[in-house]
This record gives structure tokens, sequence and C-alpha cells, in this order.
């Protein structure tokens, strides 16, 4: 988890454990993972843990641009600044990460123990780029440009062979994911418009080649709030939008109103999984294991299928959870 809270002129970043038991630190006596002063007029925007709990990486957002650290929690003093971009994925065995640098376009492969980076041949305009189950193959989303649609496809790591998919003349393909047994695909449709904030289509698709299968919802889109497979493959949770009529929201990120929907892929039912009335909530993670975490209202909570979502941390200054698959150090 991360909060943010003020210091001085500028903001400070800071990344705290909270277990998911009863004898989770009280927050003011945890001791923190990291901290450090976020970069002038920037802020954190998402924190990403590799599968092997081994990375974390910070995502800032700055009034002119994007770049990300990598934080080795084996040795917490080791922090990799990357370049002007962001990060896309990791590979499932948390060896590697895929990250855009937004100043010339290159998607790179890079090893998070170090090594050098690699550059993948992904066709122009490539803005989305997510591993297959198997670490073998890389999904891409391209774009030439405002008003000319998108295209997706598949490169596989091993030759370089780049197998283009599908076409989609008048909306943009985003989030596009595998879901973690591999057997189907998922991923969000959205108008190809000016506007940033939309509300987008959630597909189910065909694993090995795209084709569009099962309209699942309509879910908000624009923001980067990915909709996340669970760990049985048998359902996802999705951002909705309250206030779809709103044209603020649609125009100012901070004005969207939001709950959690989960849809199961194959019976095609709908749940809520949280009803705030007034609330910003986003930035759901599953754990291993089947609990989700979210940010609601500046707080982090937690959610056990089949019960209520419940806060574990203050308000105020609390977002960005993610969950780490081995023991801090």
């Amino acid at each position: 988890m991360c909060n943010s809270p003020k210091t001085g002129g500028g903001v400070t970043t800071t990344l705290y454990p909270l277990g998911s038991d009863d004898n989770m630190p009280v927050l003011p006596q945890a001791v923190p993972l990291y901290s450090q002063p976020d970069p002038p007029r920037c802020q954190t925007d998402a924190v990403h843990a590799s599968p092997n709990g081994a990375a974390l990486l910070l995502q800032y957002n700055c009034e002119d641009t994007l770049f990300a650290r990598l934080l080795d929690l084996n040795n917490p003093d080791a922090v990799t600044l990357l370049n002007q971009g962001y990060f896309m994925n990791w590979s499932p065995d948390g060896a590697w990460l895929l990250f855009r640098d937004i100043e010339t376009g290159q998607v790179w492969l890079i090893p998070v123990n170090g090594g050098e980076w690699q550059p993948l041949e992904l066709p122009a305009g490539t803005y989305d780029a997510a591993f297959a189950p198997d670490g073998q193959r890389v999904l891409y989303a391209a774009t030439v440009g405002l008003g000319f649609g998108s295209e997706m496809g598949v490169l596989n790591l091993a030759d370089g062979r780049l197998a283009p998919w599908q076409t989609f003349p008048d909306q943009l393909v985003a989030h596009a994911a595998w879901s973690p047994d591999g057997n189907v695909l998922a991923y969000v449709l959205l108008p190809d418009t000016s506007i940033p904030f939309v509300i987008g289509e959630l597909w189910l698709a065909e694993p090995a080649s795209g084709r569009q299968l099962t309209l699942l919802a309509e879910v908000d889109a624009g923001h980067g709030y990915a909709p996340v497979w669970s760990p049985d493959s048998a359902s996802l949770v999705y951002v909705h939008r309250e206030n779809p009529d709103d044209i603020q929201a649609d125009l100012e990120p901070l004005a969207l109103r939001s709950n959690l929907y989960q849809v199961d892929v194959y019976a095609g039912t709908v749940t809520p999984i949280t009803q705030f009335e007034d609330s910003l909530v986003y930035d759901a993670v599953w754990s291993p294991d089947g609990l989700l975490a979210f940010t609601a209202d500046d707080a982090i909570w937690m959610w056990t299928p089949g019960e209520t979502a419940v806060p574990v941390s203050p308000p105020g200054i609390h977002r960005h959870p993610t969950w780490l698959s081995a023991p801090i150090p």
C-alpha cells in the first residue's frame, strides 16, 4: 500500500505493509518498505508488484510527462530510474517487465536484475502490451493516430515473428489480457475519440485470435483502470461508472463516480462488489488466494468474496494497494 502525504512544498510516497488478517500492523507503527519524495510536479499514480514478490514499480504521473522507478525489495537501496514512459506488464515469472518510452515510442523488454534492455520489434504506435501466460508471447495494441482505429496482434519472443490478429476501424482496444489459465482473452473496446474519459465495452475473446465472443459489460474507460481477472479465471472485476451522463466526468479525471462490479465470464451474471454513493473507487487487485484490495476515497479496502468490503487503512492519503506473493525481507 502506498500513501502520499504532503511534506513541506512537495509530496512523499511511502510504501507500507498491510496484512490480510487480524494480525496486520497498526499503520502508524508499521515499518515502511520505502519512502522517498516524489519528483517535482509529479505524483505516484500506480504501484505494481512483480509476480514473484521481488520488485515494485512506482509509476509517476507528472504535469508534462510520465516516468517510473523500479525498487528491488531484496535491496531497498537499489532504485532504478527508468526513462520517461510507462509500465505495461510483468512477465509471469517476474523476471522481466514491458515498458514504453514515450519520447521514442519504443517498447522495451527490461530485466529486473539490471541486465541489458531489449527493444521489441512491435508496430509503430504500439501503446499497450501484455505477456501471454507462457511468457513466450507478447500481445500488443497499436494505432497510427486519432480517428484511425487500432489493431491487435502477437509477437513471438522466441523467433521475433509478428502476427496481426484483429483490426478495429472505429475503436481503440485496451487492457487485453489472457485469463490466468490461458483459456480465454478479455479486452476493452472504447470509441476512437478525442474525449478523454468514455464508457467502453468489456469483451470476452478467443485466446488464439482475439475474435470477439461475448460482450460482458459496459465499463469505465480512458482512466486506465484495467479489468482484473480472478485467480480462478472465472470472473473479471471492473470499474463501473455511476455518473455516465455527467459531461464533467468525460473531461475531468476526478469527476468520476464509480463502484466495482464483478462479471462471471461464462454465466454472464454481473454483481456489484461495492455500493458507494458518491465515491471514486478504483485500483482493484487480486491476491493469489482470492482476496481483492482496492482504493476508495483515498483509503485501502479489502473484499472477501461473499462478504462486505472493509477498510484496512485510515482515509485521506492511502491508495494504490498491491500484493506481494513472497514474504517481505
